[in-house]
């Protein structure tokens, strides 16, 4: 693999959306496009040591911490194929005064769900593949101790990993294939782009390490769309709270992102641990219901398994 030649910082504000500056028109490379902070990787610096140089240098403000890299993609000018290693960051600084770098950017902006397009204007090159990477960072959620990551390609093997846990594995009728993971985040990874919504993978903000996964889908309730709240936790993260962090994190999201008035989450009837999840974050039982096809405990698939509906409205 290649030696990394460029880094790149995802900085964001209070509303998780992404700074980003315009090139100015004069210059060489993709003059007059947007762009997130960063830059070469100098002989003798590490990227990280890159990545806290580059930041002060394009917007006067000071690396904090590296909460997590981001990307790892590699992109060709005039040519040559470059590697840049992407992180999120956390910064040190006024976020409403950026001290834009003269000479090679004049304007910026934050970008969120809202204003994608912006990180394509002007590209001839027909390539999103930046514009996907702020997408992924603008729908990040990080939690007291989660750090919750929308599930794309690059997820597969975590997703299998998740589904190879003997206590998931009987909740969803066996363990997964790796075909399987990989079918699966293509799938989620095209309901994020086409309903800008769906599920996270949760990693451990101090260590790493892989929890589980949550968040919304949009699912069918009585014939109803609704949008609904879950979670899968590996067992030896369960009883700990981190379902009710997942849980939270998306109600915040449904409603405060996504102007939802309504979420709904269920459970089987006897999953009396899921259940006080669901109350804990203020959501209310509703009713018992039937839904076929979907799987009750360790009995199978059942064609009218009893399952306990709760909602949330705002």
């Amino acid at each position: 693999m290649r030696q990394p030649a460029c880094v790149g910082a995802f900085i964001r504000d209070a509303r998780d959306r992404v700074y980003a500056h315009r090139r100015s028109p004069d210059r060489r490379l993709l003059p007059g496009t947007w762009d997130i902070v960063g830059g070469h990787v100098e002989p003798g610096e590490t990227p990280e040591e890159t990545l806290a140089r580059e930041i002060e240098e394009e917007t006067g403000w000071k690396l904090r911490r590296i909460e997590a890299p981001l990307a790892d993609w590699e992109w060709t000018w005039d040519g040559v194929v470059r590697r840049e290693l992407d992180y999120l960051v956390e910064v040190d600084g006024d976020l409403s005064r950026p001290r834009l770098e003269e000479g090679k950017h004049d304007a910026y902006a934050w970008v969120g769900l809202d204003n994608l397009e912006l990180m394509t204007e002007g590209r001839t090159d027909g390539d999103r593949r930046l514009r996907d990477i702020v997408a992924k960072a603008a729908r990040i959620r990080l939690t007291q101790r989660l750090r919750l990551e929308p599930v794309g390609p690059e997820d597969a093997d975590d997703l299998w990993t998740l589904h190879q846990d003997p206590a998931v594995a009987e909740w969803y009728a066996g363990t997964w294939s790796l075909e399987t993971a990989r079918a699966t985040v293509t799938d989620w990874a095209a309901a994020w782009e086409r309903d800008g919504v769906h599920k996270w993978v949760a990693y451990d903000r101090g260590t790493g390490e892989l929890v589980g996964r949550g968040g919304l889908s949009r699912g069918n309730v009585d014939g109803a769309v609704a949008l609904e709240l879950g979670w899968t936790l590996r067992q030896h993260r369960w009883g700990a709270g981190y379902a009710t962090e997942i849980g939270r994190a998306g109600l915040d999201f449904a409603f405060d992102d996504l102007g939802a008035r309504e979420v709904v989450s269920f459970t089987e009837r006897h999953n009396t641990r899921s259940r006080a999840v669901m109350e804990r974050l203020g959501m209310r039982f509703v009713r018992e219901f039937t839904h076929p096809g979907l799987v009750e405990g360790l009995d199978g698939v059942q064609p009218d398994a009893p399952f306990a509906l709760y909602a949330m409205r705002r």
